[in-house]
């Protein structure tokens, strides 16, 4: 059997903030209950991994620890959410008649008063991933001189939806654009590699929706 690199990639569950369609990018918002006990109903739905890394936000770890309680967690900030800056927790109806905010939406590669570029944002992912990299699979150098095997390793990242429309335009072959990705909140995608494919840092050969079945909060 062929060795495989599977990452997992989950949004963190409903908050109350998303339900008011607010922005809250590092707004540190936390999970009703409501939605930490429907994840927990949940978690026998999704697929087993041997690591968790979340985001250092609390609605994250609260997910992680819902869906995946047993799993050993690591937490990055390299993981958050864009920062929205002024744009924090206010909606687009608040923000609509603000000039910067409109330039932002015809182009976001503007940048956001107070809050991340969007620039930015892609470098500090690009470090989570290698961050990621460094905690799934030794490269062929390392194993040889440890004397280690390859195995399959899983590993489920749980983080916010931007950062995950990110990292599928970037690990998939998947001609879908940003924006026409659907992540539901505590859904999300899993990928796998070949260990080949995974060292060659080429785009994922697996791609599917998790959980399969069942109901999702949002």
């Amino acid at each position: 059997m062929v060795d495989r690199v599977v990452v997992g990639l989950y949004r963190h569950g409903l908050t109350e903030e998303n339900r008011a369609k607010k922005y809250i990018g590092w707004h540190d918002a936390i999970l009703p209950e409501a939605s930490f006990k429907e994840l927990v109903q949940q978690a026998p739905l999704y697929p087993s991994y041997e690591r968790v890394i979340t985001s250092d936000l609390v609605r994250c770890k609260q997910t992680a620890e819902a869906l995946f309680q047993d799993v050993p967690h690591l937490e990055s900030d390299l993981f958050r959410e864009l920062h929205f800056g002024e744009w924090e927790t206010k909606t687009y109806e608040e923000l609509k008649s603000n000039q910067a905010y409109r330039e932002w939406l015809n182009d976001p590669r503007n940048q956001i008063p107070g809050g991340e570029s969007l620039s930015g944002f892609h470098e500090r992912l690009r470090m989570g991933w290698l961050q990621v990299k460094d905690e799934v699979i030794p490269n062929r150098h390392d194993a040889k001189k440890s004397g280690s095997h390859c195995q399959t390793k899983r590993i489920a990242i749980v983080t916010h939806g931007g950062v995950i429309r990110h990292l599928l335009t970037e690990l998939t072959a998947d001609e879908r654009r940003f924006w026409e990705w659907q992540i539901p909140f505590g859904g999300g995608y899993e990928l796998s590699w070949t260990v080949d494919e995974w060292r060659g840092g080429k785009t994922c050969s697996s791609l599917r929706a998790v959980p399969s079945t069942g109901k999702l909060n949002g």
